[in-house]
């Protein structure tokens, strides 16, 4: 039985990108932002009198009727951009991931045209940790992974960047020789 090339050596660390943290973040900014809308919504509508009209107007569908149809519009629209923000978080969690084996990293992108990279040990050049004021309140890191052909490759939204960029400096700064007898 043959052994696939990316499996030659063994896997140090692999991961991917951790939206978990982003979509909570985003949940509780969609709670404040239809609360603060609405409620805004209430107090135009209670205290401009020409306005409450407007604002507290239902919408007639046939036999079905939608009370104050502003505020039902506005959480609507709110849930309508979490969910296309978490769609695309999901997306991106599903189209990247990397593995780090004892003679490279393997960097994995896409879902359905899959770009698998190698950066070997003796092409990798550095690997720069960013952590922005964002990024440390959610706990998350980006590296950037160069290589000395000028490439560079991004490793986004990681947990425990520190260590993840430790691993990749100790295993690919090192290079691994095989002598023969």
């Amino acid at each position: 039985m043959s052994v696939p090339s990316y499996a030659a050596g063994s896997t140090v660390w692999s991961g991917g990108p951790a939206i978990g943290v982003y979509l909570a973040l985003y949940g509780v900014l969609a709670i404040i932002v239809g609360a603060v809308l609405v409620g805004l919504e209430v107090w135009v509508g209670d205290t401009i009198k020409g306005l409450s009209g407007l604002v507290f107007a239902s919408l007639k569908l046939g036999s079905f009727s939608v009370p104050d149809a502003l505020e039902v519009v506005t959480i609507l629209v709110i849930v309508v951009a979490y969910a296309a923000k978490a769609l695309g978080l999901v997306i991106y969690r599903a189209g990247h991931s990397y593995e780090l084996h004892t003679d490279g990293l393997y960097v994995n992108k896409g879902i359905a045209n899959l770009q698998n990279t190698f950066i070997s040990a003796m092409a990798f050049s550095d690997a720069k940790l960013i952590r922005t004021l964002g990024m440390r309140i959610v706990g998350r890191s980006l590296i950037v992974i160069e290589a000395n052909d000028g490439r560079k490759f991004e490793m986004r939204m990681l947990k425990d960047g520190a260590n993840v960029q430790s691993l990749v400096r100790s295993n690919l700064s090192h290079p691994t020789v095989r002598v023969e007898k």
